[in-house]
């Protein structure tokens, strides 16, 4: 026997056992795909990076598929074990354990500090501070990643934007059908439904405003890094966050675009103009013209930009960030070390909104505020402007402007992929900074290499 046939005999083999697999128990089998899945991810440093930010990017927190815990916790587990997995590869006794990454474990430490000041509950304390020591451990690995193979990472982030492009077709299908195939089903919750989300989509990620978030990634760094027929993924990102419906990403994208715009070294071209008044004339005309879908995404861009500052939603935050600022500013010791941990969960527990719309603050620097005192929030904010005033990656300070605007709209710590994206950022400002050029780590000597990858 040839050694073709052999092959196609063990490929057919594993065909038929697959197929019986299916029909006798389908849970088992789905479990054994992403288990082949992950060991193909963590078999090389490089593969682990796409499969930390395939668990933190595209696995949705709002789905609960038998998991025995929340799913947001999930997704930070098994980012946090993938991330130490790959410190572990790469460990090596003779190489230094300090890291530029080590830094972002700073937060935590006097998010830690100013805790255990003002509560006596080990449950909130442990409850609020797994986030932020989840992202640490992420971040460090990221940047090591980074400083070691720039390539790699700029690799790692152009993979994401082109997994955008089927995203972008499932979004078109998600608003044409109405539905959110598979999450509709294991929602954790009727807010995270197509039905409450009318009109909008959501990706493989359960929420519009975080599918926005991931368009917005996908369009920053294909604009910037411009790989490869980079139109596509620009376009699909584009489109995604159309359809996603989130003010709060079109606001950080238009701050990203104007941060693309200034880098610009001639800010007007014969052929800018051409691109640009191409766009508003086809879009125009499609406006016009165009077949029913087209005119039923215009009125959902119609609603959600008319009165924009009078809206249920715009309204909401005004009435919440009152009450943000009123707990911020309610003594001196508010000021300095916030309310405790977990303290504006308590809030909406005990007092609460009465307006139906989601219990938070929907402003990442209040709630941070809020809860561990204003020393956390000038590290968070400190750390931001340091990124961008440091690294000259425009793809990073593209993607930390656009976060850093819409996070003022909305409370990310609890949602993995929007971490991320921030995460990414750093990664990619360390790449393009690195001294070390691209595809350097896959040129060094073998007994330069981690004894792990040996």
């Amino acid at each position: 026997m040839g050694r073709s046939a052999v092959v196609f005999a063990w490929v057919g083999a594993l065909a038929l056992a697959l197929g019986i697999l299916a029909s006798w128990r389908p849970v088992l089998l789905v479990v054994l795909v992403l288990a082949a899945v992950a060991g193909w991810g963590l078999w090389t440093p490089q593969r682990l990076n796409h499969l930390l930010f395939g668990v933190l990017l595209l696995v949705p927190a709002t789905a609960a598929f038998g998991y025995p815990v929340e799913p947001v916790w999930v997704i930070l587990l098994v980012g946090t074990i993938v991330a130490c997995f790959g410190r572990i590869q790469r460990f090596h006794p003779d190489a230094p354990f300090g890291s530029p990454g080590l830094l972002g474990f700073v937060l935590p430490a006097v998010c830690l500090l100013t805790a255990l000041v003002n509560t006596n509950r080990p449950k909130d304390l442990v409850a609020a501070l797994v986030p932020f020591v989840c992202y640490a451990v992420i971040t460090w690995h990221v940047v090591d990643e980074a400083r070691r193979d720039p390539g790699a990472m700029r690799r790692t982030a152009q993979v994401f934007a082109w997994i955008g492009v089927p995203l972008a077709i499932l979004s078109i299908y998600q608003r044409v059908t109405g539905t959110w195939p598979v999450l509709d089903e294991f929602t954790i919750n009727e807010a995270f439904t197509a039905h409450a989300g009318a009109g909008r989509s959501v990706g493989t990620l359960g929420h519009p405003i975080v599918y926005g978030t991931f368009c917005m990634l996908g369009m920053c760094v294909a604009l910037a890094l411009r790989g490869r027929m980079w139109q596509v993924p620009f376009v699909a990102g584009a489109i995604g966050l159309l359809l996603s419906g989130s003010r709060s990403v079109w606001i950080g994208t238009a701050a990203a675009l104007v941060v693309w715009y200034l880098s610009l070294e001639r800010k007007v071209t014969r052929r800018g103009i051409y691109i640009a008044v191409s766009s508003v004339v086809i879009g125009g005309g499609l406006v016009a013209i165009g077949p029913g879908p087209v005119g039923e995404v215009t009125d959902i861009l119609r609603a959600r930009l008319t009165n924009v500052t009078g809206q249920s939603s715009a309204t909401a935050r005004y009435v919440r960030t009152e009450e943000a600022w009123a707990g911020v500013w309610h003594s001196p010791g508010t000021v300095l070390l916030g309310q405790g941990p977990e303290a504006h969960v308590r809030f909406f527990e005990q007092v609460g909104v009465n307006d139906g719309l989601a219990q938070t603050f929907d402003n990442s620097y209040l709630t941070l505020w809020y809860d561990f005192g204003i020393f956390p929030l000038l590290i968070f904010v400190g750390a931001l402007v340091a990124v961008l005033l440091k690294y000259k990656s425009l793809a990073a300070r593209m993607l930390i402007t656009g976060f850093a605007v819409q996070i003022w709209f909305f409370d990310f710590f609890l949602w993995p992929a929007a971490a991320a994206t921030l995460i990414l950022a750093i990664g990619l400002a360390v790449a393009e900074s690195s001294p070390v050029q691209p595809g350097t780590e896959s040129q060094r000597s073998y007994s330069e290499r981690p004894a792990f990858v040996r």
